[in-house]
């Protein structure tokens, strides 16, 4: 009868252990629940755009560096986004507005964007889609900092894209800049 219980004991303390282990680790992720972005982690014509040309990386950027060998080049948008209205349909989350501006790479490259516009540091939202094919980047700009968001990345693959200007106010319009820099 002993030599049952210590078969017995010796089963269960695994079990235990396993149980115990599970609701530590359930209770310390638990408050991953909460937290927000708080830092950098949307078709409307280009008619808006105010150059298209070869220009120098700029100095601004915000993330890895580019490969060297590519070409850049900037476009510069300017425009406004809002406020939601019954003629304008939501694009982002089915409660705001955006715009948003297609563009191709033709190779695999880089991408730099920056956007700033009057507001509220968080009104705005930047989203990077590949057409047709899901969400690439996505950026809030910080807590307390100037409303403005830059970004790049150097993961771009060669086909469609769409930038979506989304701004989370949905009863304001706000006019905003907008840089693209494609490196190629």
């Amino acid at each position: 009868m002993h030599r049952e219980l210590q078969c017995i004991s010796a089963m269960s303390l695994p079990r235990v252990s396993a149980v115990t282990l599970s609701l530590l680790f359930i209770a310390a992720c638990g408050g991953f629940t909460t937290i927000s972005p708080s830092a950098p982690s949307a078709i409307t014509s280009l008619s808006s755009v105010t150059s298209v040309s070869p220009t120098p990386a700029p100095t601004h950027a915000v993330g890895p560096d580019v490969p060297p060998g590519l070409v850049p080049t900037q476009q510069e948008i300017t425009g406004s986004v809002g406020p939601l209205t019954n003629d304008v349909p939501p694009c982002y989350l089915e409660r705001y507005a955006c715009e948003k501006y297609r563009f191709t790479m033709r190779r695999d490259g880089a991408v730099e964007v920056t956007l700033t516009w009057q507001g509220g540091e968080r009104a705005m939202l930047i989203q990077l889609y590949r057409t047709g094919a899901g969400l690439v980047h996505e950026d809030l700009a910080p807590r307390g900092s100037a409303p403005q968001i830059t970004f790049r990345r150097t993961d771009i693959t060669a086909m469609d894209y769409e930038l979506r200007v989304v701004n989370m106010e949905p009863n304001t319009t706000h006019a905003f800049n907008l840089t693209l820099t494609t490196w190629e």
